[in-house]
C-alpha cells in the first residue's frame, strides 16, 4: 500500500501547490484602482471551480485506490513505517509550534491568543499522533486538543472578520481552518474506535490543499508558519494511514467503520 500512499499524499500536495498559485494570481489580478476586488472576476471563478474539482478528485481517488480498509486497532492503523514520516511529523510539529508561539505574540485579541495557546499544545499532539494509541484513554483525550484548537480558531476567525464586507479577504482562511478541523476530527476517531479511513485520508489531503492555498495571503507570519506546519503534518499522516491499510484480499480490518458507513 506504500505506493498508493505516496500517490495520494503527493496528489494532495500537488493540488495544494496549484491552489496556492491560483490564489496568488487572484490576489494580484482582482484588485481595481480603488483597492476593492472586482466582482465576478474570471480568476476567482477558476479558483472556486478548481477547489471543487480538487475535492471531488481526492474523494474519487480515495475510493478507486480502495481507501477504506484500515486495521481495527489504532496502534496498527497509526503505526509509522520508516523514518520519512517520523521526520516529516517532527518538522511539521516544530513549524506548527513556532507558528503558534508567533501567533501568541502577534495576536491583536485576547481570544486569538487563547486559541494560539491551544495551538501550542496541538503542535505537540501532531508530533505524537502515532504514539497516542499506546496511552489508552489519556492518548484519546490528547487527540481532542487539535479539535479544540481548530474549533476555537474557526470561531475567532469568523468573529474577527464578520464585519469585513469583502469575503475574499478571509474566506480562504476560514476554509483552511474548517478543513483542518474536519481532518483532526477524523483522526481523533481512530483513538475512539470510530474509524472512517476513507474520510480520514480525504480530510487530511483536502486540508493539505487548503492550508497551502493561503500561504501567500496577507496573514500574520505566525499563522502562515502554523498552517504550513500542519499542511506537512496532514500529508505525513495521510501517508501513514494509507501505508497501513489492508490489501483487498486481506481481512476486513475496518469492520467498525465499514458497518457504520453502510448504515449512514
Amino acid at each position: 500500500m506504500q505506493k498508493q500512499a505516496w500517490t495520494y499524499s503527493l496528489t494532495g500536495a500537488a493540488l495544494g501547490a496549484f491552489a496556492l498559485l491560483l490564489r496568488w494570481l487572484q490576489r494580484e489580478m482582482i484588485i481595481d484602482e480603488a483597492g476593492l476586488p472586482r466582482s465576478g472576476a474570471a480568476i476567482s471563478v477558476l479558483l472556486v471551480l478548481f477547489l471543487f474539482a480538487a475535492a471531488a478528485a481526492l474523494w474519487i481517488l480515495s475510493g478507486r485506490l480502495g481507501g477504506d480498509r484500515s486495521p481495527e486497532e489504532p496502534e496498527e492503523a497509526l503505526a509509522v513505517r520508516g523514518p520519512i514520516p517520523t521526520v516529516l511529523l517532527a518538522v511539521a510539529g516544530a513549524a506548527a509550534l513556532g507558528g503558534a508561539l508567533l501567533m501568541v505574540v502577534q495576536a491583536d485579541s485576547l481570544f486569538l491568543r487563547i486559541s494560539a495557546l491551544a495551538g501550542v499544545l496541538a503542535a505537540a499532539v501532531l508530533i505524537l499522533y502515532p504514539s497516542l494509541p499506546r496511552w489508552g484513554g489519556f492518548g484519546a483525550g490528547l487527540s481532542l486538543v487539535p479539535v479544540i484548537f481548530f474549533s476555537l480558531w474557526l470561531v475567532v476567525s469568523y468573529k474577527d472578520n464578520a464585519v469585513d464586507p469583502i469575503v475574499w479577504n478571509y474566506g480562504m482562511l476560514i476554509l483552511a481552518v474548517s478543513s483542518s478541523l474536519f481532518a483532526v476530527y477524523r483522526l481523533c476517531g481512530y483513538l475512539y474506535y470510530r474509524i472512517r479511513s476513507r474520510r480520514a485520508v480525504f480530510g487530511c489531503a483536502l486540508a493539505v490543499v487548503l492550508c497551502l492555498s493561503v500561504l501567500m495571503d496577507d496573514l500574520p507570519l505566525g499563522m502562515r508558519v502554523l498552517l504550513a506546519g500542519w499542511a506537512v503534518g496532514f500529508a505525513a499522516l495521510c501517508w501513514v494511514l494509507w501505508s497501513n491499510m489492508l490489501p483487498e484480499d486481506g481481512p476486513a480490518g475496518d469492520g467498525i467503520g465499514d458497518s457504520a458507513e453502510a448504515t449512514e
